[in-house]
């Protein structure tokens, strides 16, 4: 063999080693993006699946299994408004009012827009008895929402029975009450229920008794409607 044919395959050979050697360094390289894929889409699905779960426990009133899936979606997602706010509601309705009001106000931040937000944060904090928090609350669901008829009628509840002389009005407890009816169109037994505790306190009593029966008619055996019904009916005596 002459030495040109040598030198010819050697460069060949040469070339050869050259494309394997880079080839496996593009299959090297290329390996960790596509595990990292692979993880984040099994991560995001894992998420997806945990939401679900929180939601269909939500849905069958499993409040404990609503918070660890919920609080699983978090730990994966934690900037997601609504994650908060379902593990919020979650927690007020297991009466854990300190951790609902703190799931609320994480909801808030991250979504201001969230009106519900501010209407459950209203009600964990009323039930804390931080009144004057809880109004700035209510108001605000009001202004942003007011021809919804849970936030005037928590508003009137509140300015007809807070303990806090500072947030207790009457007369606007009346107004708030009186649109949550009219926007109810009679239909919502606990709206009648605070509109006739609203005129009580009002001294309108032949009201309140007559409003307390339009509750009662919508929900007959309510006995806190039946109790208040006679509270009112003593006072007309």
């Amino acid at each position: 063999m002459t030495d040109q044919m040598q030198t010819f395959f050697l460069i060949n050979k040469l070339h050869v080693i050259a494309l394997l050697v880079s080839l496996v360094a593009a299959s090297v390289a290329f390996a960790p993006a596509v595990y990292a894929e692979s993880t984040f889409a099994e991560k995001y699905r894992a998420y997806q699946v945990e939401v679900r779960a929180g939601k269909d426990s939500l849905d069958k009133k499993d409040y404990q299994s609503a918070i660890e899936q919920y609080s699983k979606a978090i730990g994966r997602s934690p900037f997601e408004a609504m994650l908060y706010f379902k593990r919020g509601i979650a927690l007020y309705k297991s009466g854990k009012m300190k951790e609902a009001e703190e799931d609320f106000e994480k909801a808030i931040i991250l979504d201001p827009r969230m009106v519900n937000a501010f209407a459950y944060r209203g009600l964990c904090r009323e039930k804390l008895g931080k009144e004057k928090a809880a109004l700035e609350d209510y108001t605000r669901a009001v202004q942003q929402q007011p021809d919804d008829v849970s936030n005037q009628n928590n508003l009137a509840w509140l300015y007809a029975t807070a303990k806090d002389e500072g947030v207790r009005d009457k007369l606007k407890a009346l107004e708030h009450a009186s649109k949550a009816v009219a926007l109810s169109k009679e239909k919502n037994a606990g709206v009648l229920d605070t509109l006739a505790r609203v005129y009580f306190i009002n001294g309108k009593v032949k009201e309140a008794i007559e409003t307390e029966k339009k509750a009662i008619d919508l929900e007959p055996e309510n006995k806190k409607y039946k109790e208040n019904l006679a509270l009112y009916e003593k006072e007309n005596k």
